[in-house]
């Protein structure tokens, strides 16, 4: 009787879905994407600040809430899984860790992109300190919006209709 419990006990989990044995998964394919997923795809960028985006001094209120709105933003994106097909440092970029706050004080919304002109980095462009001086914190729906203009991008139709990714 007691050689026949270690056989009904592994027939009992068997019923349940749980097997003696642990799973292992021989589907190649499933395997070889596991492998291939980088762990830290979903790691944001440090980000960096550029000498126009100076309203940002270090500790203020300003970078705190910039940063939450950022990393919000990131998340909702990585969630979405808008970085597995590109990431948003482009592999060409001279710096493969920091996004550069770069001020634009005429832009209209906030925008990611690989500048030539700045050394070949990528920046985050937006109006930090207006033309007329006041200061302003793009909101996490911005830069969400920007995260996603520069991994994914709007079809022609979304520009032709809306607007969307086009930045003045």
């Amino acid at each position: 009787m007691t050689r026949g419990l270690p056989l009904l006990a592994s027939l009992l989990l068997a019923s349940c879905g749980h097997d003696a044995q642990p799973e292992t998964n021989s589907d190649p394919v499933t395997n070889a994407a596991a492998v291939e997923q980088p762990a830290n795809q979903c790691m944001p960028p440090t980000l960096a600040m550029e000498n126009g985006a100076q309203p940002f001094g270090q500790g203020s209120a300003l970078l705190g809430e910039f940063k939450a709105n950022f990393a919000a933003a990131f998340e909702r994106s990585c969630a979405k899984g808008l970085f597995k097909e590109k990431p948003l440092i482009d592999p060409k970029a001279a710096d493969q860790k920091q996004l550069f706050l770069v001020n634009a004080p005429e832009a209209n919304i906030a925008s990611i992109y690989l500048s030539k002109i700045d050394a070949n980095r990528m920046v985050l462009e937006y109006p930090f300190l207006t033309g007329d001086g006041r200061t302003q914190v793009p909101s996490a729906d911005e830069l969400e919006e920007a995260i996603y203009c520069e991994v994914v991008g709007a079809t022609p139709e979304e520009q032709e209709a809306s607007g969307r990714c086009l930045a003045d």
